[in-house]
């Protein structure tokens, strides 16, 4: 039971571990994100000012700039959002092959400990099998010795000569008649 909960204190720990190590790619993604985002903004910031300072650029030029900066915004936080999902992913996928790792092996040794006890209880059956059954032969056999005793003594001690007489037989013989059939 010490050894689960060991494991589980194992996997708690690596857990916050690897919450922590997601927390913090997150954040520093988030730090470079705001970072680039607040350049960009401010590079449109100073792109409309100098397109209202300067009336001379066209308002085509002015919107393709913008574009372009929104354009390359857009792919930021797109290639940001795919960086984050790759390591969440990735560390996702790693979390549950320990958990599944973590879990097999808990799994077997809980399966050894069963075969274990199961080995230890038929051990204790056996010999107390083996007890038994020297224990039930001896009392039969002594059953069977005092039977045998009993027997006799009630045998000599109850039992009178007998004495038949038998008288003597006379057998008629009939004579045979070899004329009838």
């Amino acid at each position: 039971m010490n050894e689960a909960l060991t494991l589980a204190e194992k996997f708690k720990v690596k857990s916050q571990q690897q919450a922590k190590t997601i927390e913090q790619e997150v954040q520093n993604a988030t730090m470079q994100l705001n970072s680039f985002m607040t350049a960009k903004l401010k590079e449109s910031e100073t792109i409309i000012k100098q397109g209202m300072e300067s009336l001379d650029l066209s308002n085509e030029q002015l919107l393709a700039m913008l574009a372009k900066h929104q354009t390359d915004m857009s792919t930021a936080l797109q290639t940001y959002m795919s960086n984050v999902q790759a390591h969440l992913t990735q560390d996702l996928n790693q979390l549950a092959e320990q958990t599944e790792t973590m879990i097999e092996s808990y799994t077997q040794h809980i399966a050894q400990l069963i075969e274990q006890r199961e080995d230890r209880i038929a051990q204790v059956i056996r010999s107390e099998m083996k007890k038994w059954a020297i224990v039930a032969s001896l009392v039969a056999l002594t059953l069977l010795v005092l039977g045998i005793i009993i027997g006799a003594v009630s045998v000599n001690k109850f039992s009178k000569p007998t004495y038949i007489i038998q008288k003597p037989q006379t057998q008629i013989q009939q004579p045979i008649n070899y004329g009838q059939r």
